[in-house]
């Protein structure tokens, strides 16, 4: 009986504790539902105060930087005040840096810490956001180590770098070391510096302009990641076959084989050398480029009647790509390539081959601006020693000295050459050329000049001649009466040696390394930048001192500075006026302009863009070859036969120089075209090769 009374009294307590429990359960609940209720009413002015917040905090952090900015050029480093944001770049390569890493993996992991942010809509910096409707933003890390992101990553990596959830990618603006393609459009991103964008997260990597295309989600899912092998036949983009050949080195076939890396791109053949060792990656510079589009391009075995200096044993693995070099049929330019096997060396004609058949069902449209004729006979002494040209009369004029640079002034009617071992400037009148005696003027100051311009100011009304000597320009008005005079009204310091220089709008640019000036020529005044101290977007070249090859006038507001290693396009403040930058396949040597065609010249090749498309439209497979005036439209090639060669523009009407049909160049004479103070022909003298051909 009482152990049954103590059954039912616990049994009893424990049915109270129950329905306690159940009471505070049942509080707990109707608590959180009215918490719930309180915070839908709320939200809507919780969310507003958030967006204002955030939008306070962007701008506070825009106003940051800048103020950094100008600080840092008056000399003061104030607190960064991005120091949040690169504390949590340091967490994740801290926690990168726990897995193996190889050293390119830790120079990619370094490229973290960042400066500034590059926007199609704006050069300001402003801060990321991983909100995906939000426009991409690209980190501009340029003055940080070079790098090539498309690594292939460890295991480890993915649990730290890549977690489960998507997020956005966060660009960098990259400087690849050797050549890549884009995962995008698995076109290659031409260029030496700066060539395209990597996420520092997945390694993805693209053109600048395939940023907005590519897939948000970060890692990219393997199936939106397009192959090494994709091309677009209608657009023409896209890389369809790639492999390693031998190519001729620098001296020649009879030196021996080079190894080097082909892609077939864009329908153009792309060449890249590579070193002998045995794991040594390609050059990122473009060695060889031919044009499938070129109209006398044409892939076929090498047969012995051939008669290029290779083994018989080597034969059957060769091939040769062939393109127009000058416009006499005979003159082709061919590259003899050795594959590893003679399988390959099918399967590269059989590619190229099928390549240009869809090319030409395609009728793609061939670019080319430029058609090549040999303006002069070749065999002339006169041609081997040429170092400078303008399109006017071969004639022999002052005194045999070596002329380093002519510079046509025609508004002042006379020519001015730097000429001689001193480097003097002197000046003839317009009447030498007719061969009559005249008398020399000589700028006696300008001894050791290395260059010099021409122009007019006030409207025309006065000539002006601008001679540099070394980071001095002296600056003369020319007069023409009786006897040529000068007057010197302006002597300008440069901040380091002159490079180019050429008259704008009646004020003077001045290139040098890593700059450009304009100095106002008819009155007083400071220069104006060229190049703004605070646009973050241009830090890039002071980090990376580049010499100054020229600069184009596009239009009254927009300048194209071209540098050794790119091109960048600035408005009349110095700020850059597009986002997208001019890429050389190639180390350029010179730059030419004749509107609106840009000659860009290096050791194999004469690359044409267009500056306002920004296209790269031509390539002309000369080697050895220089200009000899300022538009590009005379050169000299400097092969085993040296051959004066003329740039004919197929888009204009007419040409500077006319050339007659005769079959005896050796009789030919230029001559002054009577019509015409631009054109010119060549004439054979009666009785030894027939009538003088039309004026």
């Amino acid at each position: 009986m009482k152990t049954y009374l103590t059954d039912f009294v616990e049994d009893a307590r424990a049915m109270e504790r129950f329905d306690t429990l159940g009471v505070s359960a049942v509080l707990q609940l109707e608590s959180a539902l009215d918490r719930e209720r309180a915070f839908g009413q709320v939200l809507p002015e919780a969310a507003a105060c958030t967006a204002d917040c955030k939008m306070k905090a962007k701008e506070k952090y825009q106003s940051d930087v800048w103020l950094e900015i100008e600080h840092l050029n008056e000399g003061i480093v104030p607190e960064d005040p991005r120091s949040s944001s690169v504390a949590l770049c340091d967490t994740a390569t801290g926690a990168a840096a726990q897995c193996e890493t190889d050293p390119v993996e830790n120079i990619f992991e370094q490229n973290l810490k960042i400066k500034f942010y590059i926007s199609s809509g704006s050069t300001s910096p402003s801060s990321h956001s991983g909100d995906e409707a939000d426009p991409v933003k690209i980190v501009d890390s340029a003055h940080l180590p070079v790098h090539t992101p498309t690594i292939k990553r460890k295991e480890c990596h993915s649990s730290i770098l890549f977690p489960t959830k998507s997020k956005s990618h966060r660009f960098f603006l990259t400087s690849f070391t050797a050549p890549t393609k884009c995962h995008q459009c698995t076109s290659l991103m031409v260029g030496l510096i700066r060539q395209g964008c990597a996420c520092d997260a997945c390694g993805f990597s693209c053109h600048t302009t395939c940023v907005e295309k590519a897939p948000r989600a970060c890692p990219v899912p393997s199936q939106q990641k397009k192959g090494a092998l994709c091309l677009d036949a209608q657009e023409g983009i896209g890389t369809a076959y790639e492999g390693h050949v031998w190519i001729p080195k620098k001296a020649g076939l009879k030196k021996g084989w080079q190894r080097a890396l082909a892609i077939v791109c864009d329908f153009k053949l792309f060449l890249y050398n590579m070193d002998e060792e045995k794991d040594s990656k390609p050059n990122v510079v473009v060695s060889q480029v031919i044009d499938m589009r070129d109209g006398a391009f044409s892939v076929s075995s090498v047969w012995p009647s051939d008669f290029i200096p290779a083994r018989r044993k080597e034969m059957p693995r060769m091939f040769k790509v062939t393109a127009s070099q000058l416009s006499a049929p005979s003159n082709q330019y061919s590259v003899p390539i050795l594959a590893d096997s003679e399988n390959d060396k099918s399967e590269w004609v059989g590619v190229l081959s099928d390549l240009h058949k869809m090319l030409r069902k395609s009728h793609s449209r061939d670019r080319s601006v430029y058609v090549l004729k040999e303006a002069y006979d070749s065999s002339l002494p006169l041609i081997k020693t040429t170092q400078t040209a303008a399109i006017i009369e071969i004639i022999r004029v002052g005194d045999m000295k070596k002329i380093h640079q002519i510079e046509l002034i025609p508004h002042g009617q006379m020519v001015a050459v730097i000429s001689g071992r001193s480097h003097h400037v002197q000046l003839f009148p317009m009447s030498a050329l007719d061969g009559r005696k005249t008398d020399i003027h000589k700028l006696a100051e300008t001894k050791g000049c290395q260059t010099m311009t021409s122009g007019t100011v006030c409207q025309g009304a006065h000539t002006c001649l601008c001679v540099a000597r070394k980071s001095q320009v002296f600056c003369y008005e020319l007069f023409q009466s009786k006897k040529i005079s000068h007057r010197k009204f302006k002597e300008l310091q440069i901040p380091t040696n002159v490079q180019w220089m050429a008259i704008f709008s009646e004020e003077l640019c001045v290139g040098f390394q890593s700059g450009f000036l304009r100095y106002p020529l008819r009155r007083e005044g400071i220069p104006y930048r060229m190049l703004h101290s605070h646009d973050p977007t241009l830090s890039f070249i002071a980090h990376q001192p580049m010499d100054a090859l020229c600069a184009i006038e596009i239009s009254s507001i927009e300048y194209l500075l071209c540098f050794k290693s790119i091109g960048i396009y600035t408005d009349s403040r110095g700020l850059r006026s597009r986002p997208i930058e001019l890429m050389w396949p190639a180390t350029p040597t010179y730059c030419c302009y004749n509107a609106p065609y840009l000659s860009v010249y290096s050791e194999n090749a004469v690359d044409i863009f267009n500056v306002n498309s920004m296209d790269w439209i031509q390539t002309v497979p000369l080697k050895k070859v220089r200009p000899l005036n300022s538009e590009g439209s005379l050169n000299i090639l400097l092969s085993e036969t040296i051959r004066l060669i003329y740039f004919k523009n197929k888009m204009t009407y007419g040409d500077e120089l006319v050339f007659p049909e005769t079959s005896d160049n050796r009789q030919k004479q230029m001559v002054r075209h009577l019509h015409s103070k631009r054109r010119y022909s060549f004439r054979v003298p009666r009785g030894k090769g027939g009538p003088p051909a039309g004026p």
